[in-house]
């Protein structure tokens, strides 16, 4: 068990250097920025709760994405929320400039990789989460019990799968556009 004098401040060490980290894979877990950081909010809450348990064993890091996947597991679960269709029209700002044209589009694309990674299954979902987070492959199969070739290929499929899936969105996209010209 790790000795802890000051629990706090270290629980604001630890947030301070995972905040940003930590909300990205609520955030890949979750496609509503609502339910993302209603999400968060209970990830911290288990980090301080659960802060005695962390033994080092596995990294601080480990420790957190456990944490952060556990939690995103059961909070689906109480919200028992299928993946809702990504909006038809995402609402556009005025084009003022090609920089926050550039952006729009950034965005959108975003909100699309997003979508497309709630479509996959839990575990494919957990497992590019961590990969965006640029988590390493031996990392992730401390996370997730798996073997690091496994996660390999694991990756190399979920890469495959999504690509389809941003594609068949496109082609969608494409499809009801132009059946809307006719």
């Amino acid at each position: 068990m790790m000795l802890m004098p000051d629990k706090e401040k270290l629980f604001e060490q630890i947030v301070q250097e995972n905040r940003d980290r930590l909300y990205r894979i609520c955030r890949a877990c979750m496609p509503d920025p609502e339910d993302a950081s209603d999400l968060y909010q209970e990830v911290l809450v288990k980090v301080w709760l659960n802060l005695h348990t962390f033994r080092g064993d596995a990294k601080l890091s480990t420790w957190l994405y456990r944490i952060t996947l556990n939690t995103a597991i059961l909070h689906r679960k109480q919200q028992g929320k299928n993946t809702e269709p990504l909006p038809r029209h995402i609402a556009e700002l005025p084009d003022t400039t090609a920089e926050s044209l550039q952006k729009q589009e950034q965005e959108v694309l975003l909100q699309k990789l997003h979508y497309c990674i709630n479509c996959l299954e839990k575990q494919d979902r957990l497992i590019i989460s961590l990969l965006l987070e640029e988590v390493s492959y031996k990392e992730i199969a401390e996370v997730l019990g798996l073997t690091v070739n496994h996660v390999g290929v694991k990756i190399s499929r979920i890469k495959q799968k999504l690509a389809m899936l941003m594609e068949q969105h496109v082609n969608q996209e494409t499809f009801t556009e132009n059946s809307k010209k006719l």
